[in-house]
């Protein structure tokens, strides 16, 4: 494949949750890819192994972009009082811990841009959004930090920054992405829908409403964003045992992604170790997305399994 100066190549690597290793560093550090981009919630529940996850990424030779997820700097009391909905006043002890993490995974993330409500440069002519940290669906979650740290305390307030940090881009001459955890509102209410509830009898639309309206409004003046990143709604449905989740969706010219594919690392019948992750290319100012599985740290051998080439194809492409 040919590239010119405006064509862009990135890597896209969702939910980690504790699997990422040194095959991962290597392989991306080596890559031909422009940068890396991911969608947060790096470590699992054993503590420390959030940093460890954060120091491994931190040595990747790429520019790296990634929004925090909801497992990122928590605790398990904190994620506890989001489920059962409690009063934010009642974590406050628990909030004071929670800076001090977040500014110890900060340290540890290197020279990683942290994308929270703020707008970066990933190339010529392309702004990356970073959207609401920590998100995990169903509410405004996390009010204490989110409130403390970037002085936001609702969707309304949440949906009026992503309107202002965009207000000065000429989107004649700039591409957008956005970057989230959780993936927008409005896109399914089915359990195999990109962002839909598969953990709930009734289902339901899972995605945010403030990243949501948003994406709505400035399609509506002509702004639309390429490309919606977004993780937190993991591949492997409850609801659906055989089929997995859509992961790649088009609609009315915005490519959306949920490149979380829980575990991202895994081993098939033969012993064969997989890593996944999302290549995301901008060729011709078209933008493309396909699933890529490094076998046994290797780029992707053909054919696939027959399991793998099932998720590759579930998507829903749509203008």
């Amino acid at each position: 494949m040919i590239f010119d100066s405006s064509d862009k190549r990135i890597a896209v690597v969702g939910d980690i949750h504790g699997f990422w290793t040194w095959v991962d560093t290597e392989y991306f550090s080596k890559s031909n890819y422009d940068s890396v981009i991911f969608t947060g919630d790096l470590g699992n529940n054993r503590p420390g192994n959030t940093n460890k996850i954060a120091q491994l990424i931190s040595k990747v030779r790429k520019p790296k972009y990634i929004i925090l997820g909801n497992h990122d700097t928590t605790s398990i009391p904190q994620l506890l009082m989001e489920i059962a909905n409690a009063s934010p006043n009642i974590g406050y002890l628990s909030h004071t811990f929670h800076l001090l993490r977040y500014k110890k995974l900060l340290k540890d993330l290197g020279d990683s841009h942290i994308c929270q409500y703020n707008l970066s440069q990933v190339g010529p002519r392309i702004s990356l959004l970073g959207a609401r940290t920590l998100s995990m669906g169903a509410r405004f979650n996390f009010q204490l930090f989110i409130k403390s740290v970037f002085g936001i305390s609702s969707y309304e307030e949440s949906e009026k920054k992503f309107h202002e940090l965009i207000q000065n881009i000429d989107f004649q001459k700039q591409d957008l992405i956005i970057l989230a955890h959780n993936g927008p509102s409005g896109l399914g209410d089915k359990a195999h829908d990109i962002w839909g509830c598969d953990f709930k009898s009734e289902e339901g639309d899972f995605g945010d409403k403030d990243l949501g309206n948003f994406i709505r409004t400035i399609a509506n003046h002509g702004k639309k964003p390429k490309v919606v990143i977004a993780g937190h709604m993991h591949h492997s449905s409850r609801k659906l045992r055989v089929k997995t989740r859509i992961w790649k969706k088009k609609e009315e010219g915005t490519l959306y992604l949920n490149p979380a594919r829980v575990p991202r690392i895994f081993s098939d019948k033969q012993g064969n170790i997989w890593h996944h992750h999302v290549e995301l290319i901008r060729k011709n100012g078209d933008w493309t997305a396909e699933a890529k599985y490094l076998k046994n740290g290797v780029e992707e051998i053909f054919p696939l399994p027959e399991f793998i080439e099932r998720e590759k194809n579930r998507i829903e492409m749509k203008d």
